[in-house]
């Protein structure tokens, strides 16, 4: 089936990150920068050698993904005719509905619009638009093009219809698409992640340890945990009866909230899939295994 056009507004890393994927995955894309074009080409140039120097794809699938670009400087050209529409522009509010009020005059009306924005809620962004029901954010993590994470945030006026739509075309291009069941500062990842970076710069003004081994500290420690096993599975994994035991282990009382997230551990793991673990001890052999890769990797063993 012949897949319909996306468009990249503002086109810089992360645009043109999404643009590959989308390309790699058949979808004719036009991507649009106000004056940068020869920058735009050899960043999306890079990034598919670099696929292919890797053995994540072969030359003829380079060449007929970058077949299906196009490249502008016109928002009208960019927008015309597409289903979908990612926007990374500057991360300034009054240009940003400048720029949706432009893109809407092209945009078939049936399109989505989703901003790559961290500093804006959608709400924000859908004031005054023609057609507000169809703005979201859909935020990805850099560097766009290997990261699986997108978040979805709907603002008050998303309907839930663009909601899903967005997701599909997401999950289309190999994304993993999260969408947060609350409009908020952070969406979903930042309000960890920034949590995370207070914390390290915290310990390194105090005196604690250098930058270097802060870093090394997550590097080689509970970050190497997290990327196969998230946060809330890693702790569950680390106590034998999971997080139902770890009041009893540590002296406390069980609370409502240790039986929620130990519920939803279980959801967890019954989901993954056979090949990455689906009971408590499967998920701990593919993580050890998934460690000793990561390990060789890093010339450690």
């Amino acid at each position: 089936m012949e897949k319909k056009k996306v468009a990249f507004i503002g086109s810089g890393i992360i645009g043109s990150g999404l643009a590959v994927n989308a390309m790699l995955h058949g979808y004719p894309t036009t991507l649009q920068t106000r004056s940068q074009v020869e920058k735009m080409k050899n960043r999306v140039a890079h990034i598919l050698e670099l696929f292919v120097d890797n053995r994540v794809i072969t030359q003829d699938h380079a060449g007929e993904a970058a077949a299906l670009a196009t490249y502008t400087t016109s928002i009208e050209e960019a927008a015309a005719g597409a289903f979908f529409l990612q926007e990374s522009g500057p991360e300034n509010l009054e240009t940003k509905k400048e720029l949706y009020a432009e893109i809407e005059k092209h945009l078939p009306e049936d399109a989505i619009i989703a901003s790559s924005t961290t500093a804006f809620m959608p709400s924000d962004l859908q004031k005054g638009a023609k057609a507000p029901g169809r703005i979201l954010v859909g935020h990805p993590y850099h560097p766009s093009y290997l990261l699986p994470l997108v978040e979805i945030c709907g603002g008050e006026q998303t309907s839930p219809d663009a909601i899903e739509r967005a997701k599909q075309f997401y999950e289309s291009i190999d994304k993993v698409a999260l969408v947060s069941r609350k409009e908020a500062s952070g969406y979903i990842v930042n309000r960890v992640n920034w949590a995370a970076l207070a914390e390290a710069r915290k310990t390194v003004e105090e005196g604690f340890c250098t930058v270097e081994e802060i870093d090394k500290a997550i590097m080689y420690g509970p970050g190497m945990r997290m990327a196969i096993t998230g946060q809330l599975l890693t702790i569950s994994l680390g106590i034998e009866g999971g997080i139902r035991a770890s009041a009893a282990k540590y002296g406390g009382e069980t609370s409502p909230a240790d039986e929620l997230i130990a519920q939803g551990v279980d959801e967890e793991i019954a989901n993954r899939p056979a090949a990455i673990g689906n009971t408590v001890d499967s998920v701990a052999d593919f993580r050890d295994k998934t460690i000793i890769e990561i390990l060789r990797l890093q010339n450690m063993l």
